[in-house]
């Protein structure tokens, strides 16, 4: 019930602050059903636990629209299906978790309009992650960059390897990062953010750990293994006194990120309007 509630608080936020929504995702339309076609997201139940595997066709698995809505829909399975008691996210194995936010998609953003609206979509989906109510656990293979880091800390529960690379590089590659900046302030405190924002380098394992950006660190052979293990657990606990919890410490979160939407969209606009990315997309994109 309390889940409709907050699925109802930011519908009408959208409805508000997204106009341009259905802008940005005309744009990208076509390629997300592109991507549809070969099963952006593997799902596969391992007892109670509903595991989820990215499956871009890259092998950083950049999150695109249409992985993003994918992710959206398990999400909400989740918190619907009674016989599903944990959710585990992962970017499959010997690939990344995300590494980022799909440029062949980022790069058309050109308009404030459908910039301000790029910004109204990550906030709801984000807050989707938040407000799946059942324990949401992260199987954080090689990179989890900018969007795909701020998709594990929306997870409850973090395991890495020694190889996992936890980055927020957006500023030298003329990108705003607010959300992110908001994100990690929340999680590891101003001094330990900008550290992160401003160094622009790979957190230390041993420093994530310490700081709970993850929670364990294991082979990367028994990453998965070690996450669903854990969703298990988690999954045991009495459903009221997790759910009741998770609720109380996850809206302030989300209605921080309402808050800071209009700051973000300024930011986001004036980024795009410089044009400071652009030598960044190009080299990734190879073009």
């Amino acid at each position: 019930m309390l889940y409709q509630k907050w699925e109802t608080t930011l519908i009408h936020f959208c409805s508000i602050q997204c106009s341009g929504l259905a802008f940005f995702a005309k744009s990208v339309m076509q390629q997300a059903s592109d991507e549809s076609t070969m099963a952006i997201l593997e799902t596969e139940a391992r007892g109670a636990v509903l595991v989820a595997r990215f499956n871009h066709a890259k092998v950083h698995n950049p999150m695109s629209l249409a992985l993003e809505n994918a992710i959206r829909s398990i999400c909400r399975e989740t918190e619907d299906n009674p016989t599903i008691r944990a959710l585990v996210l992962t970017g499959g194995n010997d690939r990344s978790f995300c590494a980022g936010a799909d440029f062949t998609e980022v790069a058309r953003l050109y308009e404030r309009k459908s910039v301000e609206a790029s910004i109204d979509r990550w906030i709801h989906f984000y807050s989707t992650i938040l407000m799946t109510t059942k324990p949401v656990v992260a199987a954080i293979g090689e990179y989890a960059v900018g969007v795909g880091f701020q998709v594990a800390l929306c997870c409850d529960w973090r395991v890495g390897s020694p190889a996992t690379k936890l980055l927020m590089w957006e500023l030298k590659h003329g990108i705003a990062c607010p959300i992110g900046a908001y994100m990690l302030e929340r999680f590891v405190g101003r001094a330990a953010m900008s550290d992160i924002i401003y160094g622009c380098e790979a957190i230390p394992i041993l420093w994530a750990v310490d700081h709970k950006l993850l929670h364990e660190v294991v082979d990367s052979s028994s990453l998965l293994e070690t996450a669903i293990a854990r969703a298990q657990v988690l999954s045991e606990f009495p459903e009221i006194t997790f759910r009741r919890t998770k609720e109380t410490v996850n809206r302030s979160i989300i209605a921080g990120l309402q808050a800071i939407a209009p700051d973000a969209k300024q930011a986001h606009v004036a980024s795009v309007a410089s044009r400071a990315a652009q030598p960044h997309f190009k080299r990734v994109l190879r073009q």
